[in-house]
């Protein structure tokens, strides 16, 4: 198994602080945080897109993927901004290796979303899907917002023309949403892209914690991963930016790949 650390740990680090950070550290990939303010942006110029390639390279750090803000349930927007969005986001992916375009649900969180926005999400999917052929970037939308649950997020990857979409399981919005890490695995074979962890006190206190020092049931996810061999990836997506005094990775960073090592070669 490879490990991942999310640009959201890290946000004050540029692409090359990022990349060294998580090489020293253990990572061999970066989830890069996409849009205003964050570690890369699809507004970036081809010499900055090369430059940060070249970076990711120096470091012997993989893109794992383009983190988007991309919302797919956002109904704000016209369709025809969601799809031209999607598609600036891929190419970024393109650009700088990334395997994976990260998309959100982007409904309200504890809102079930309506059937009718449902399905136009499902139709904004498949559109970005089409426009996206020949990047060699694959999409995978996560479990958040108004679709927590793998359950909430298959209703959508399987619209019709979204059938190479995968799924990033995010282990703290399914325990939000009561779903067990053993119908969330059974849902996705298949189907999953890789998946984040992450850990918190409780369904009220959402500040990062170091992994395994909080609730979530992680080593259960972590074994069900490994003994269904259903990807090759764990990010860890530490919520630092939300939450600026919290520990930062280059103190917890390297304890947190060591805690993954343990964790995924024995049962606890």
């Amino acid at each position: 198994m490879k490990f991942a650390l999310s640009t959201l740990g890290c946000p004050e680090l540029s692409v090359s602080e990022s990349a060294a950070l998580a090489h020293a550290q253990g990572y061999s990939g970066l989830e890069l945080r996409s849009g205003p303010a964050a570690t890369v942006s699809f507004e970036a110029k081809a010499e900055d897109r090369r430059g940060w390639r070249a970076q990711l390279d120096q470091h012997r750090v993989q893109a794992l993927s383009i983190a988007s803000y991309v919302k797919l349930c956002d109904t704000s927007v016209e369709d025809a901004e969601v799809i031209e969005s999607g598609l600036a986001q891929a190419r970024l992916a393109h650009d700088l290796g990334a395997t994976w375009l990260r998309i959100f649900p982007g409904g309200t969180r504890g809102v079930p979303c309506p059937p009718d926005v449902e399905e136009r999400a499902g139709r904004r999917l498949a559109g970005i899907v089409s426009a996206c052929e020949g990047l060699s970037v694959r999409l995978a939308v996560e479990t958040h917002d108004s679709h927590p649950t793998a359950r909430d997020v298959l209703r959508l990857i399987d619209s019709e023309g979204c059938g190479d979409v995968c799924v990033i399981w995010d282990m703290l919005h399914t325990w939000l949403g009561n779903e067990a890490p053993e119908e969330t695995v059974r849902l996705l074979a298949g189907r999953l892209a890789y998946a984040q962890v992450k850990d918190v006190a409780g369904h009220d206190e959402l500040a990062p914690l170091a992994l395994g020092d909080g609730v979530l049931p992680l080593q259960r996810g972590l074994d069900l991963l490994r003994d269904h061999d259903l990807t090759d990836w764990v990010s860890w997506e530490y919520e630092r930016a939300w939450h600026p005094d919290a520990p930062s990775l280059a103190e917890l960073g390297e304890p947190g790949r060591r805690w993954l090592t343990r964790a995924l070669s024995e049962r606890r």
